[in-house]
C-alpha cells in the first residue's frame, strides 16, 4: 500500500520482570495507518494499548522490550534506527499526545517555553518574531481564545480542556505526519471530550495529519475515526471500518465491549459485563485462544488452537475460530 504511512508487523513487546517471568504485553500484534486516515484502538485497561503506542516510538519504559516485528514508518523500519535517528522523528514526524496534559507541561514555565523547547531541540532556526507568530497561530486553530494573551501564562492558569489543546498544539508544531493520541481525553467532562475528538477530526480533515487514537469512549472511536482495532491480552482481536465494527461486531470480544456501553434509550437495572478475569500476560506462548476463558462461544477446539487473524470479508479481520 503505497499511500501507508505506518505498518505495524508481528510486534511483540514483553517485559522481564524480577522473577524472570515474562510478561508480554503486545503479542503479535499488525497494525496499518494510512496517509491522512484516522485508527482507534480500543480494549479493557491492560490490553497493550498504549504499549503498542510508545513501541512506535521506541519509548517502552524500563524493563520493556521490542523482541520481534517490524515497525514501518514511511517504508522505513524504526527498529533498525539508531538514538539519533530517532530524535530527530520524534516530536518532528511522529508526535505522542499523553493521556494527562499536566505531564506534557512544566509547571514552571510558560507556554512559550514549551514551545521554543521543540524547536531548539530540533534544531529550526527562526526569529522571535517568526516563533511567535507560528505559535500564536496555532493556538488558535486549536480553539485557544486571544492566544497571543496566553502565551506567557502558566499551565495551572489553563483548564484542563484548555491544557489540552495546547500540548495538540506543540503536538502539531513542526508539521508531524502522524499524531499519536494515548486517551486524549482522560478525566476531562463529557462536553470538552467531544471537542477535543471533533478538534483532532477537524485537524485531519484541514492538514491531512494521520491519527492514532487510543480510547475507551467506543462511541466517539466509532464515529471520528475509519477504522478501528480491538485489542485484548495485547493481541488484536478484530479490525475494520469503525462504525462496522461498532454496529456489527464479529468476535466475542468486541461484542462484550459493544454490549457493555450503558443504554440511554431504555433503563437498565443493571450493566452488562464480560464474565471472568483478564487472561495471563505471563504465558510466552499460550496454546489456545487467550479470550477462550470468558467467551461465552468457546469449544474445545479454542483450548487448543491458537486463532490466527483471517479477513472474514473485505477489509475485516478476526482473531476467532467461529467467527
Amino acid at each position: 500500500m503505497s499511500n501507508t504511512i505506518l505498518e505495524i508487523k508481528n510486534l511483540r513487546t514483553e517485559f522481564l520482570m524480577p522473577n524472570k517471568r515474562h510478561l508480554v504485553a503486545v503479542r503479535d500484534s499488525s497494525l496499518h495507518v494510512d496517509a491522512g486516515e484516522i485508527v482507534g484502538i480500543v480494549g479493557e485497561s491492560g490490553c497493550g494499548k498504549s504499549i503498542t503506542a510508545y513501541s512506535v516510538l521506541r519509548i517502552v519504559p524500563e524493563p520493556g522490550r521490542i523482541t520481534a516485528g517490524e515497525i514501518l514508518f514511511r517504508g522505513e523500519d524504526l527498529l533498525g534506527k539508531g538514538p539519533e535517528e530517532l530524535r530527530e522523528i520524534r516530536g518532528k514526524e511522529i508526535t505522542l499526545i499523553c493521556q494527562d496534559p499536566l505531564s506534557s507541561l512544566n509547571p514552571v514555565y510558560d507556554i512559550f517555553w514549551h514551545f521554543n523547547e521543540i524547536f531548539t531541540a530540533h534544531g529550526v532556526q527562526k526569529s522571535h518574531a517568526e516563533k511567535i507568530e507560528q505559535i500564536v497561530g496555532l493556538l488558535g486553530t486549536v480553539g485557544i481564545v486571544q492566544p497571543e494573551r496566553k502565551l506567557h501564562q502558566y499551565p495551572h492558569q489553563f483548564s484542563g480542556g484548555m491544557r489540552q489543546r495546547v500540548v495538540i498544539a506543540m503536538a502539531m508544531l513542526l508539521q508531524p505526519k502522524l499524531i499519536i493520541a494515548d486517551e486524549p481525553t482522560t478525566a476531562l467532562d463529557v462536553t470538552t471530550q467531544r471537542a477535543i475528538f471533533d478538534l483532532l477530526g477537524g485537524l485531519r480533515d484541514k492538514l491531512g495529519i494521520s491519527m492514532i487514537v487510543i480510547s475507551h469512549d467506543l462511541y466517539l472511536i466509532a464515529e471520528q475515526c475509519d477504522r478501528m482495532y480491538v485489542m485484548y491480552g495485547g493481541e488484536i482481536m478484530e479490525s475494520g471500518r469503525a462504525s462496522d465494527v461498532f454496529n456489527h461486531p464479529l468476535h466475542p470480544y468486541s461484542a462484550g465491549l459493544m454490549d457493555s456501553i450503558p443504554s440511554l434509550s431504555f433503563h437498565q437495572e443493571h450493566l452488562n459485563g464480560i464474565k471472568g478475569e483478564f487472561s495471563s500476560v505471563f504465558e510466552e506462548n499460550p496454546k489456545g485462544c487467550c479470550f477462550a476463558g470468558r467467551c461465552d462461544r468457546v469449544g474445545e477446539e479454542c483450548l487448543l488452537t491458537r486463532p490466527e487473524m483471517r479477513e472474514i470479508e473485505e477489509g475485516r479481520f478476526v482473531r476467532c475460530l467461529k467467527a
